[in-house]
């Protein structure tokens, strides 16, 4: 890889991620049409993650620091209760904070919240998809969200990224609506992310792992969908994915192999990172002030249109058995394999959000 590509896809990854339109799911459409073999790519791809993470700790480096801050305050207050109620016993001593979450200050609130919605995460690992008799490329059962994503990504149909492209498009959709209705009736509330909207929003980034579900979009939507406030809604939804997105990278890179490895270039990755951070934190200002003058909708448009137009070429395909859209890559002249593994899509995603 040169180093104009570098930029290149240091600039578009930055520029996608935080959209709500799905990062993933576009990634996903590009490989289809072009039919593009792209092994070896998991690596830079990955660290790309990492530079747009930067982009996140950047602009609300003063929340997460006062987070993290919190964090520790809470470690110290829970060690010393915990070990008055084993000392002395319930009733018997004085804690040195209230662990009811409405009497909790904003900060600690707001990180129990997090907390709370990155636990949802399990919902990744339950076996709830045995029944659809699926399997993935390597021979294993689709049995969990995981498996499904997975599934999802690196098949040769893209009806399931259109069918949640448009699923992202009536939520940002009725997010917004919903928020301008109770404005215009003066139905005004403090606006926050409660336990109940934060499990929402929990579980919204568990399904956002499918290919056309965007992320951002659809946990921020959810957000406003259960009265949080929109600006409030949307740095919630950043803040809450980074354990979710580090958690998850340092997980790939960790179990990357030694041919990986060797493919792995520093100054492209370190030159596509910059950059990838650089245009992200323009990417997170400008989503800040779109939210800001409820131009969500505009996103909203834009999903509901790709989303059906992906469902109407995706159905042509299979009535016309035109898969893996050969033709397409032909077409602009582009020397394609069409024996692409599974381990070369799903290196190609680093699917978050």
């Amino acid at each position: 890889m040169n180093i104009w590509e570098a930029i290149l896809q240091g600039i578009v990854q930055g520029f996608t991620e935080f959209l709500p339109v799905s990062s993933s799911g576009h990634v996903s459409l590009v490989q289809h049409f072009l039919g593009k073999n792209i092994e070896g790519a998991q690596a830079f791809t990955l660290f790309l993650h990492f530079g747009t993470l930067a982009a996140v700790f950047v602009v609300y480096r003063q929340i997460i620091w006062d987070l993290i801050v919190e964090l520790c305050a809470t470690i110290k207050d829970g060690a010393h209760d915990l070990w008055g109620l084993i000392r002395y016993g319930k009733g018997k001593f004085k804690p040195n904070a209230s662990w009811k979450l409405t009497e909790m200050n904003e900060t600690r609130r707001m990180g129990m919240l997090i907390i709370v919605s990155c636990m949802c995460a399990i919902l990744l690992f339950v076996p709830v998809f045995g029944f659809l008799g699926l399997t993935t490329a390597s021979g294993e059962e689709v049995k969990t969200m995981t498996d499904l994503s997975q599934y999802t990504s690196e098949d040769s149909d893209i009806i399931v990224e259109g069918l949640c492209l448009l699923v992202t498009g009536f939520l940002l959709l009725y997010a917004t609506n919903a928020a301008n209705r109770r404005r215009s009736t003066g139905d005004i509330t403090d606006g926050e992310v409660t336990l109940k909207t934060a499990i929402i929003m929990g579980i919204g980034q568990c399904f956002a792992t499918l290919p056309g579900l965007s992320r951002s979009g659809t946990t921020t939507s959810l957000g406003m969908i259960h009265r949080a406030d929109k600006n409030k809604a949307l740095q919630f939804s950043f803040i809450m994915g980074i354990p979710a997105v580090l958690a998850g990278n340092v997980l790939e890179i960790a179990t990357m192999t030694d041919e990986q490895w060797d493919k792995f270039e520093v100054l492209p990755v370190l030159i596509g990172v910059i950059f990838a951070a650089v245009v992200g934190i323009l990417s997170i200002f400008g989503l800040r002030w779109i939210v800001s003058n409820n131009k969500l909708n505009y996103f909203g448009y834009y999903c509901l249109a790709m989303g059906a137009l992906v469902i109407i070429i995706a159905i042509i395909e299979k009535t016309t058995g035109c898969g893996n859209a050969v033709p397409a890559a032909e077409l602009l002249g582009e020397v394609t394999s069409t024996d692409v593994s599974a381990a070369d899509l799903v290196a190609s995603l680093a699917d978050v959000a």
